[in-house]
């Protein structure tokens, strides 16, 4: 008889959902420095066109689901909020939702909305194509470190 908790039901979403964001991010910034070494402006703005809906519309959900599933374990595995890497965790999610929402989602859209109005290759569009991708670059690092901190649980 298959018997699953509602801890291992919020484990696994919880963990579907973190493969999901963190990968997806890791993937698109991968991506788009690939897409920059091609040297074409055109191409780029596409990228950043699909990027900005993505931003929109995959991650937030995503990013909510980590943390909504993640409180949702310390109250089921009944580990309290003392533990340095749950800590470390929440604080993670709390600079990178932000960064996310409050960044990357407004800027994405300033970015769209500049590309119907100018060229691909103007500077305008390129210098914010570049700040949005530094930020993405550093939210990749901050999620992959977080990652890390839930997975192997170094300060416990």
């Amino acid at each position: 008889m298959l018997a699953v908790t509602t801890y291992e039901w919020f484990k696994t979403a919880h963990v579907l959902a973190v493969v999901m964001w963190v990968g997806g991010g890791v993937m698109l910034t991968l991506l788009a420095l690939m897409t920059i070494a091609l040297k074409d402006p055109a191409r780029l703005a596409q990228f950043a066109k699909q990027a900005a809906f993505l931003g929109g519309t995959y991650f937030p959900p995503l990013s909510l689901m980590v943390v909504g599933f993640g409180f949702g374990l310390v109250e089921k595995g009944d580990w309290g909020y003392d533990p340095a890497w749950i800590q470390i965790g929440i604080a993670g999610w709390a600079a990178s939702f932000p960064l996310g929402a409050g960044y990357l989602g407004p800027h994405a859209k300033k970015l769209d909305k500049l590309l119907d109005e100018r060229s691909p290759d103007d500077a305008e569009v390129q210098d914010l194509i570049g700040r949005i991708l530094l930020v993405a670059r550093f939210d990749s690092v901050l999620l992959l470190f977080i990652t890390c901190d839930m997975v192997a649980k170094p300060w416990s």
